[in-house]
């Protein structure tokens, strides 16, 4: 829970010192001595506090988001690199390259765009499919409260009618392989009413399992015309326009990049990758307190700072640095939970954070640079802490 980037003596010194409130007298423990520990805890032991996180957040919290009353989840995945070892490669599958064999795992988050939580989240073998990940993501999620956004990697017919089966609203932008939906919008078309159609006679296992139909109706093709000059395609069964209009199916779509952040925060800021042990079990452990931690900082950044920020004289409104919030937590994380004066802990650290305010500049876009290239330069908004 405490960011684990060194190695694991190190952090475990540095652990047994600050318990100890004594740089001279403090005894630590060896890295066997943990390791042997850590295989009586559950990985799922990090889930359960998450959940119970959420529970509080969503009930009690007094500075929540909506967008038109409702919750706007992004589902979306990503690969992780793994140790090289037997074990985890026997657990979650390695693929070849033509110089190297690839050890990684597939997670996948439901996520809280307007709160900016994840709600949910999945870490499975590297050859999983991202839709049926995005299927185990809907017991913890609620049809009446929340709509669905999604990439182009996730359409497809038995997708899209499990979903309305299950009574989610939802949105998904179209990749070009889809060239009925394409071919009619670029006819000049922006928003119609579209029937999804299967034309094989061979159905996928998966439309069988969910006993899809072959033909979808109350579906809604909505064409949005980028700056780059490309047509983003939407699909999505909101289709109330009085309720919904163009506008609202753009601004929907777009909110689908706070889950990229996320990824970006999780990976680059949180070090997820930097994994503290060589067995399958601290790679789940390592993930899954990290996504704790993810939550936690959010809620201390949104609740605690950046609810306050909103200030008449400012041209532009502030928020709380996300990096600084996660490595306050990191200092600050033994003191809390060992602690008998939290309130005046929790103060000092959301005092330290108020000075630490960004300007939030809306509108900003940068051109992405090449793979080869972001490989070389290190992003400066991502250091890690």
């Amino acid at each position: 829970m405490g960011f684990t980037r060194p190695s694991v003596q190190t952090e475990l010194d540095r652990f047994y010192k600050s318990l100890s409130r004594s740089p001279i007298a403090f005894e630590s423990v060896s890295k066997s001595a943990f390791t042997q520990s850590r295989k009586k805890l559950k990985p799922e032991v990090f889930i359960e506090l998450a959940n119970e996180h959420l529970d509080y957040f969503y009930t009690k919290s007094p500075y929540q988001k909506l967008w038109k009353s409702k919750r706007v989840v992004a589902i979306d995945g990503s690969l992780l690199n793994l140790p090289h070892t037997d074990e985890i490669e026997e657990e979650f599958g390695s693929i070849p390259n033509q110089y190297e064999k690839l050890i990684s795992a597939r997670c996948s988050f439901a996520y809280d765009v307007c709160n900016e939580l994840v709600i949910d989240s999945e870490i499975a073998q590297r050859r999983s499919c991202e839709k049926e990940l995005a299927v185990k993501h809907l017991q913890a999620l609620n049809a009446e409260s929340d709509i669905l956004v999604f990439d182009r990697g996730y359409p497809c017919q038995w997708l899209a009618g499990l979903l309305m089966q299950r009574g989610f609203q939802f949105c998904f932008r179209l990749s070009t392989g889809w060239k009925k939906a394409t071919d009619l919008m670029n006819e000049g078309h922006n928003d119609v009413d579209w029937v999804m159609r299967h034309n094989t006679h061979k159905l996928c296992d998966n439309m069988k399992l969910y006993n899809i139909p072959k033909q979808l109706n109350g579906l809604r093709l909505v064409a949005i015309d980028l700056p780059s000059g490309e047509k983003e395609i939407l699909l999505t069964n909101l289709t109330d326009r009085e309720q919904f209009n163009i506008q609202d199916i753009r601004e929907l779509y777009g909110m689908r990049w706070g889950v990229e952040e996320s990824y970006k925060s999780f990976k680059k800021t949180l070090h997820v990758e930097h994994f503290s042990g060589k067995s399958p079990q601290s790679v789940k452990q390592d993930f899954n307190a990290r996504v704790l931690m993810l939550n936690i900082s959010t809620m201390i950044r949104t609740q605690g700072v950046d609810k306050d920020n909103i200030a008449p004289n400012n041209k532009h409104p502030k928020q709380g640095n996300k990096t600084q919030v996660m490595a306050k937590m990191k200092d600050f994380l033994i003191d809390i939970f060992y602690s008998n004066r939290i309130p005046r802990l929790v103060k000092q650290m959301l005092k330290i954070l108020q000075s630490r305010l960004e300007i939030i500049r809306p509108n900003r876009s940068f051109e992405r640079s090449s793979s080869s290239a972001r490989r070389r330069a290190k992003i400066i908004n991502y250091k890690g802490i």
